[in-house]
This record gives C-alpha cells, sequence and structure tokens, in this order.
C-alpha cells in the first residue's frame, strides 16, 4: 500500500473513531438529560408532596384551633348552664317559699276571719253567719232558736283601772267560761271589743234562761287575779228564745242587742229575756 492509500486509510479510521466518540458523548448526554428530568419530575412530585402536606399541616392546625375553641366554648356553655341551674334552682326555692308563705298567709287569713284571735271564739262575720242558717231552719230543722247578746260590765273602767293587758286578759277568761257553759249546736263569738253573741239551737225556753243565767252566774262568781290583784267581772245578757223562723237574722240579733242595753240601763248583771212564738 502506497503512503497516499495508507494515508486515506488512517484518515478514514481517525474519522470513524471521531464518530464513535461522538455518538457515546451523546448518548451520555441525553442519558444525563433524562436523569435530570427524571430528577426534576421526584423533586416537582416532592414540592406537590410538601405542598399538600404544608396545606394539611396548616388545615389541622386550623381544626385543632377550632376544635380548641368549641372545646372552650363548650365548656363555657357548660359552666354557663350550671350557673342558669343553679339559678334556676334558687328561684324555685324562693318560689316553693313563696308558695308556702301565700299558703300559710291565706290559711292565717281564713283563720282570722273565722276566728277570733285573742279569744279563741267564732269571728263576728261567723257567728253571725250561724245566726243565719239556724234561724231559716227554726220549725223545720230546729224547734227553737236562741240568741243572747252578752256585753261585760264596766269594762272601760278595769281597762282603766289595771291596764289595757289586764282587759285582754278578763276578756279571755270570759271567752273560756263561755266555753265551759255551751254545748252541743251552742256557739259563741266576739261581735268586737268586750261584746258576745251566742246561738243556740232545740232550747225550750226555761233551758235557755237557765244557760243564760249560768253564764251569768259564772262570771260574776269568778276568781280572776291580774298581778296578785282580783278582777271582779259582771256581764249583762239580752236574750230572745223563738219558735217562729226569721227570715233577717239581722233584725234577731238587733233585737237581742235591745233587750242587752235595757239590761245595761236596769242596772247591770243581769238578764233581759223575750220570747217569740210558742215560748211568749
Amino acid at each position: 500500500m502506497d503512503p497516499t492509500q495508507r494515508t486515506q486509510k488512517t484518515q478514514e479510521v481517525e474519522s470513524l473513531a471521531d464518530f464513535s466518540l461522538f455518538e457515546q458523548e451523546k448518548a451520555v448526554m441525553q442519558r444525563s438529560e433524562q436523569m435530570l428530568e427524571a430528577l426534576d419530575a421526584v423533586a416537582d412530585g416532592v414540592k406537590v408532596l410538601a405542598k399538600a402536606y404544608s396545606e394539611s399541616y396548616r388545615a389541622q392546625r386550623r381544626m385543632m384551633r377550632m376544635s380548641d375553641r368549641m372545646q372552650a366554648d363548650l365548656q363555657d356553655a357548660n359552666r354557663q348552664l350550671r350557673e342558669q341551674a343553679e339559678h334556676l334552682a334558687q328561684l324555685n326555692n324562693a318560689l316553693s317559699d313563696e308558695v308556702r308563705e301565700r299558703e300559710r298567709l291565706t290559711a292565717e287569713l281564713e283563720r282570722l276571719a273565722l276566728e277570733d284571735a285573742l279569744t279563741g271564739l267564732f269571728s263576728r262575720r261567723r257567728v253571725i253567719d250561724c245566726v243565719e242558717g239556724m234561724a231559716e231552719g227554726v220549725g223545720e230543722q230546729s224547734q227553737t232558736l236562741t240568741v243572747m247578746m252578752l256585753d261585760l260590765d264596766d269594762f272601760k273602767t278595769l281597762n282603766d283601772t289595771h291596764g289595757h293587758a289586764a282587759g285582754d286578759f278578763a276578756l279571755e277568761s270570759f271567752a273560756e267560761i263561755l266555753r265551759g257553759e255551751l254545748g252541743a249546736e251552742q256557739y259563741a263569738g266576739r261581735m268586737g271589743g268586750e261584746e258576745f253573741l251566742v246561738v243556740a239551737a232545740d232550747l225550750d225556753c226555761d233551758a235557755a234562761v237557765a244557760l243564760a243565767e249560768r253564764i251569768r252566774s259564772a262570771v260574776e262568781n269568778a276568781s280572776l287575779h291580774w298581778k296578785g290583784e282580783p278582777l271582779s267581772l259582771a256581764v249583762s245578757i239580752g236574750l230572745v228564745v223563738t219558735t217562729d223562723p226569721w227570715p233577717n237574722a239581722g233584725e234577731l240579733v238587733a233585737l237581742a242587742d235591745d233587750l242587752l242595753y235595757r239590761a245595761k240601763n236596769e242596772g247591770r248583771n243581769r238578764v233581759i229575756v223575750q220570747m217569740r212564738g210558742q215560748c211568749g
């Protein structure tokens, strides 16, 4: 082979070598680019994951804060409910106390309406009701009706001499005498001051007078003392006994009251009697 051919051959080999080296480098560069692209993809994925994690973390933090606020609000609501429940319980207790007090006052007012507070006898209204009820039944439910008006004699003098406390003691003592002398279907009430009313059913004329005299005598002979000093009592009585119905009970009480003042005017400590109907 001549030198020219040898040179040409050498150049061809070198050209071929240069081409092979270029292709290798190109392949390496392509693989590198592919790896970089893969790394970029991984990096993008990592970024997406990191972003998702960050958003999830923030969302969890928000949820935790919301949960904390809700728990705090719930605790505050529970506290307020407990306070309201305690307040309602207090109000309920106060209301129950108020209801009981009102019931007590109502019962006391009813008692005062029916019972004289000092003597324990019937109140004026109640004893008048008794007269009205019994007066309607005369001749049907009962044979007779007895009505007495009674007034302690010289009561003002007793009060002025011994004081009002002694006067109250005298009234209470007189009420005890009445309770001791009265029986079934016989009722006594305080009309006011030292004046009293007695109403009784089914006493014949003599028995009615005898009852009035027993009361007068028991008062006259009562042994009473106030702070070591004797108290003398006497009573004047106006007595009406009737076998006739009296539609107007007030008139019957007024008649007994007129008889009482006759007893006062005729010297006190006595019974003035008027009979009506078959007793007359």
